[in-house]
This record gives structure tokens, sequence and C-alpha cells, in this order.
């Protein structure tokens, strides 16, 4: 079943004030639309002749085939693209982070605490290295100094000694210890 509309129904359609506005509108848009138009011919009139030109269509089969495309780069690429969303949150967050540390290190006041924060945790640090450095340097200066000669008796009278029996008791809770924790 046609459904004819008359002449009158026309004239009623175009005499609505919407229908109107609607025309004139799109009288107005008119050369655009006619610019868009001729554009999508050119490009479309361009793509026809690329897909007839035998020699770019070789090259083009040429480079198609030698991408090694096969089902695991393509499952690869569908994976990465589903942590897509997880990644550009991430990275986000790392331009954040960055940015924060270019304002940080472009900032001399921000420089300056952060040296003086890092003195004062290593000073502690510094200042043990050093006692240990120069214990040690007096125990080795003593024992090239010695000449005495140590015999079993030296080494028992030693042994009397609360802070030798300390260190002793460290080795043998050592000793104790390490096999439990090997295996």
């Amino acid at each position: 079943m046609a459904v004819s509309i008359s002449k009158q129904d026309w004239v009623d359609e175009l005499n609505k004030p919407e229908v109107q506005a609607s025309l004139q509108k799109l009288i107005e848009k008119l050369p655009d639309l006619t610019t868009k138009i001729e554009q999508a011919d050119h490009l479309l009139t361009f793509g026809q002749s690329v897909l007839e030109d035998e020699r770019t269509m070789e090259k083009v089969k040429m480079k198609v085939d030698s991408i090694n495309i096969d089902i695991n780069t393509l499952e690869a690429a569908l994976r990465l693209l589903e942590k897509l969303p997880l990644l550009l949150e991430l990275m986000e967050k790392l331009e954040t982070v960055v940015r924060f540390a270019e304002n940080v290190l472009a900032d001399e006041k921000s420089i300056a605490y952060l040296q003086n924060s890092v003195e004062e945790y290593t000073e502690p640090l510094r200042e043990k290295a050093e006692k240990g450095r120069s214990l040690w340097e007096e125990v080795q200066a003593k024992a090239e100094a010695n000449s005495q000669h140590i015999s079993i008796f030296t080494v028992l009278k030693w042994m009397k000694d609360p802070s030798v029996q300390r260190i002793l008791s460290y080795v043998q809770a050592l000793i104790e210890t390490l096999p439990k924790k090997s295996s």
C-alpha cells in the first residue's frame, strides 16, 4: 500500500515554522556541505585510483606479506587492549610523580630541604662507620705491633673474660641456628 501525499499536504508541511527554520538552516549550510561532499568525492577518487594502480597495490601486498601477524600476535594485541585502561591509569600516576619530581628538582628550597634531611639520616651512620674504621685501625695497629707468641694458656686466660664469653655465646647461637635456617 503506497501512501500518496497530496500537494496540499506538502504545502501544509512547508508552512510549519519549524520546517521553515530547518530549511533555512539547510540552505545556509549548503555551501559548506557542497565543499565537504566534493572533498569526500576527491578522497574516494584518490582511493579508487590507488586501488586500481597495480604498482602501488603490489607494494602494499609486499608490505602486508612481510608483516608477521599470526594468531599469537592478535591475541597479544587483544590482551594489551584489555589492559589499556589500567596502563592509562598507571601512566597518569607516573606522569603525576614525574611532574612532582620535576617541580621539586626545579625548586632550590626543596633541594636544600632534601639535602638537609638526607644529611640528618646519614650523619649517625657516617659517625658509626667512622668509629668502626678508627676501631679497626687501632686493632690493626696493635695486632701488627704485638710480637708476643699466643699460647693455649693465653687463650684459656681470655676465655675467663666476660666479653669473650659473650662473643662465644653469640658464636654458639649462630652455629646452632644456621643449620635450621639453611634447611
